[in-house]
Formats: structure tokens, C-alpha cells, sequence
């Protein structure tokens, strides 16, 4: 009973209360038990008995000092390891409390225990926040690619059936003219071409709100098409690459996939001031991997995640919605000099 007392005495002691009495013991004892021994053999075994003895005892010293320390920085330990799992991110580890006696430690690890407790709630309220957002951008991005289906489904109907309607009254017009009016001839043939160059960007402006090869041909030949269409006339050589029978994939994933694909060329002929481009687009096992390349100035990515360099900082910042919104990856590789490379990577549903 008295031992068992003294035990739990001993483990809840403070670690320098531990050590000094740990200490002191190993001193007291060995001053004690030296003389001792010193005076009762120095007269007969002489000095080399007296260094066996004296060895002996420093041996003790250190066994007791380390065992002594051991069981002191025990609580420390436990600690430590609680810290290092904090440190990988574990946020549901606790410290022991109940295996630590140190009364100063134990309050240690309650303040510890408190502030994850705390942590874990404030993580869970921003993961349900998150979770909101991602459902907020994910019906904002649907209802605006049905917006884009809309405006371009008009545009096609209307707006490009009478421009088309235009262009064929001025035709009728100059053949119905009389071969005096030169004039009048010149001015309906430029009125004719201003025609046409409006057709030709309202058609433009359909297939950037919600390209027709999308809906009927899949998501390599809008792509492809794209790609050529914006960089070849901004003098950027592009290289399309397509893995043969990529098949169709969702709605969903192929207007997401085009739209990255889209903004990454726009960036390229806004920002890049690149020569060349690639494309690759493919299955692998279970996902689509978009992968844009060019070998422009590069920009430091760090500084455009977190400080923004005006529509290419929101840019990358819509990429990087899309993509998450859909359980992907995107992993961005670009430094100042160096061109940029963008792969993006999202589960086949």
C-alpha cells in the first residue's frame, strides 16, 4: 500500500522535482557508500581496489541517472509523438492525459486536447462551408453554360439568319443595279463584305458561348478546333494530340474539359508570348487527362495563386474550380523563362 502510494507520488511529481531528487540520491548514496567502502579497504586491497570501486559506482550513477530521466521525460515523449501527428496533419489525434503524471504536462495536454477539440469543429464548419460553395459554383456553372446554350442558340436562329438574309438582298441588289452606278456598286460590295466579317464573328461568338462540335462531334474535335482557330491566327504553332477511340464522356465532363481547354489557349495568346503550343488530350484507366504545354515566358506560379496578376490570376482561379468541382486535379508547372505546362486529370463518370 505505502509503495504503491509512493509510485503514484512519484509519476505526478514535477520532471525537475524528479531530476533533483533523483540526483541527490545518486550523490548522497555515492559519497556515502565511497567513504564507506573507501575506508574499509583502501588498507587492503590499495589503490587499484579503490578505482574498481569508483568505477563501479560511476557505472551506477549513469544506469540510475538514465532510468531516473527515462521515467521523468516519459510524459515528454508522449508529447512529442502527439505533436508529430498534429505536424502530418492529423487533427484527430489527442495527447494522453491520462498517462501523464506531471501535473504541469497533464494541464499541457489538456490545453492541447482543447485547442484540437477546437480546431476540429472550426475544420468541420469550413468543410461544410466548402462543401456549400462547391454546390453554389457547380449550379453558377450550370446555369451558365445553359445562359451560353441559350444566347447561342439565338444568335444562330436570329441574328445569323438575317445577316444571312443580308448578304443575300445585297447580292440581289448588285445584280439588279445598272452598269453606271459604280459608285453605288463599290459601296454595296463593301457593305457586303462588313456583312460577311459580322457573320463570320457572330459565328465565332456562337462556337466560344457553346461550340456546335461539342454537342454533335465530341470534345477532341472542339477542342482541336479551338486550338487552331485562336493560335494559329495569333502566330502560335499548335500540335493537337488525341489518344485514338477516346469515345464520348458526360455532359458534364466534356463542357468542363472544353472550357479548361479554352481558357489555357486564351491564356497562352494573351499572356504566354509563346511560338509554340501542344495539346494532348486522353483515357487513362479511369479518367480524362487534358494536358496544354507552350514554350512562352512562364510566370511564377506561387505569386499568381496568391497575389494575382489581374485576369490571369482569375483565370487559373476558375480552372482550378472547375476541375475540383469535379473531384480532379489540375498541377500547373510554369516558371519565369521557362513556359508553362498545365495537366489536368478528371474521373470518367
Amino acid at each position: 500500500m505505502w509503495l504503491s502510494k509512493s509510485r503514484r507520488s512519484w509519476e505526478r511529481a514535477p520532471i525537475l522535482h524528479k531530476v533533483l531528487i533523483g540526483n541527490g540520491a545518486v550523490i548522497i548514496v555515492g559519497a556515502i557508500g565511497g567513504t564507506y567502502l573507501t575506508d574499509m579497504l583502501v588498507d587492503v586491497s590499495g589503490t587499484a581496489l579503490a578505482l574498481f570501486f569508483a568505477s563501479v559506482g560511476i557505472l551506477l550513477s549513469l544506469i540510475i541517472n538514465y532510468y531516473i530521466l527515462r521515467s521523468a521525460l516519459r510524459p515528454m515523449e508522449l508529447l512529442q509523438r502527439t505533436v508529430e501527428h498534429i505536424d502530418r496533419g492529423d487533427t484527430a489525434v489527442r495527447a494522453p492525459v491520462e498517462e501523464i503524471g506531471d501535473p504541469d504536462l497533464k494541464r499541457f495536454a489538456q490545453a492541447l486536447n482543447t485547442m484540437l477539440e477546437r480546431l476540429t469543429a472550426h475544420m468541420r464548419v469550413i468543410e461544410r462551408n466548402r462543401a456549400q460553395l462547391r454546390l453554389l459554383s457547380g449550379q453558377v456553372l450550370s446555369a451558365q453554360e445553359d445562359e451560353r446554350r441559350r444566347i447561342a442558340r439565338e444568335l444562330h436562329d436570329d441574328t445569323s439568319g438575317a445577316l444571312a438574309r443580308v448578304l443575300l438582298n445585297i447580292e440581289m441588289c448588285e445584280e439588279l443595279l445598272p452598269e453606271g452606278l459604280g459608285e453605288i456598286r463599290e459601296k454595296m460590295l463593301a457593305t457586303g463584305l462588313l456583312a460577311e466579317e459580322t457573320l463570320e464573328g457572330v459565328r465565332k461568338l456562337i462556337f466560344d458561348l457553346r461550340p456546335t462540335l461539342l454537342d454533335d462531334l465530341g470534345l477532341a474535335p472542339a477542342v482541336r478546333w479551338y486550338a487552331k482557330n485562336t493560335l494559329e491566327p495569333a502566330g502560335v504553332q499548335v500540335v493537337f494530340e488525341a489518344s485514338p477511340h477516346l469515345g464520348r464522356g458526360s455532359a458534364t465532363v466534356e463542357t468542363a474539359l472544353f472550357r479548361i481547354a479554352q481558357e489555357a489557349v486564351t491564356n497562352i495568346v494573351r499572356h504566354s508570348e509563346a511560338h509554340h503550343a501542344r495539346l494532348a488530350l486522353s483515357r487513362e484507366a479511369s479518367k480524362w487527362v487534358l494536358v496544354v504545354e507552350d514554350d512562352g515566358c512562364g510566370f511564377d506560379t506561387q505569386q499568381a495563386e496568391h497575389i494575382g496578376n489581374g485576369n490571369h490570376h482569375w483565370g487559373l482561379f476558375g480552372l482550378r474550380e472547375r476541375v475540383e468541382l469535379l473531384g480532379g486535379t489540375l498541377n500547373i508547372d510554369s516558371s519565369p523563362g521557362k513556359g508553362t505546362s498545365l495537366r489536368v486529370e478528371i474521373p470518367a463518370n
